[in-house]
């Protein structure tokens, strides 16, 4: 299946210092792909390159074909979404006018929404659970609301591709299983190619088709969960052993620490 969106060779740094150094990624319609890795080991600015927010040195980025730069704002927005690690907290709207932004892209030539735009809306927020706090202010909710309030606007987006870092950061076990839920729902209904970069080892194991391990900028492994959650692969990015189980009943992989050994 051709890639929606692809990364050939990516080099970044600051001055002398390496961020990203030759990685390579492809994003397939249909296909859900977590991307791991420790702390400082480029997933951010992974993700803000393919967004088309940073260049990078060297390699390339192509969205269905093209480099980022060559579309339009609008263009862009209807083939790609972003969430960010920091929920929004300062922007003087309600959580339902917050989501409305993510039509934005779809508006016609005077700008106001058709009813198809605030059914979407409507059905974005349900789906996050949100359609209680509609009338509240993004500075009135929790951190977690106000994370799923972001991944509620990607979604009435209607984008092609999701780049979501760290989308679960703020949220309870049960609302990290319901975000992986909507997009695993997502991916299946709409065709999106999603990146979900994520520290839960587990849950990525059991909702991504394919795992891209970064560690120190480059991309230690990739392919499917279990061929990635290796207990070498994990202590070698990591610096943690652990052990990788295969559940019989579903065949997903559990990744456990192991108590008493010393870091790799």
């Amino acid at each position: 299946m051709t890639p929606v969106l692809s990364a050939r060779g990516l080099g970044f740094g600051y001055g002398d210092r390496d961020i990203l150094r030759g990685v390579s990624v492809d994003l397939s319609p249909g296909e859900v792909t977590i991307l791991l890795g420790p702390n400082g080991a480029g997933k951010s600015t992974l993700i803000r390159i393919l967004s088309g927010i940073l260049p990078p040195r060297e390699g390339e980025v192509l969205l269905c074909g093209r480099p980022p730069g060559e579309f339009r704002r609008r263009e862009m927005a209807r083939l790609l979404s972003v969430v960010g690690q920091d929920p929004p907290v300062d922007f003087p709207m309600t959580v339902a006018a917050y989501v409305g932004l993510g039509r934005f892209p779809h508006l016609g030539f005077f700008g106001g929404t058709s009813p198809e735009d605030r059914e979407v809306v409507e059905r974005a927020m349900e789906s996050t659970e949100l359609t209680g706090l509609r009338s509240r202010a993004l500075a009135e909710i929790s951190a977690g609301e106000r994370q799923r309030a972001a991944v509620a606007r990607a979604i009435a987006q209607g984008a092609r591709v999701m780049l979501l870092d760290e989308p679960t950061a703020f949220l309870d076990i049960r609302h990290r299983v319901a975000f992986y839920e909507i997009v695993t729902r997502l991916k299946e209904t709409c065709g999106i190619a999603a990146l979900v970069a994520s520290h839960d080892l587990s849950l990525c194991a059991e909702y991504g088709e394919r795992i891209v391990l970064l560690s120190g900028g480059t991309v230690a492994a990739q392919g499917r969960p279990e061929e990635v959650l290796t207990p070498a692969n994990v202590q070698a990015a990591y610096g943690v052993a652990v052990a990788c189980d295969r559940n019989p009943a579903t065949g997903s992989i559990r990744v456990t620490p192991l108590r008493g050994m010393p870091p790799g």
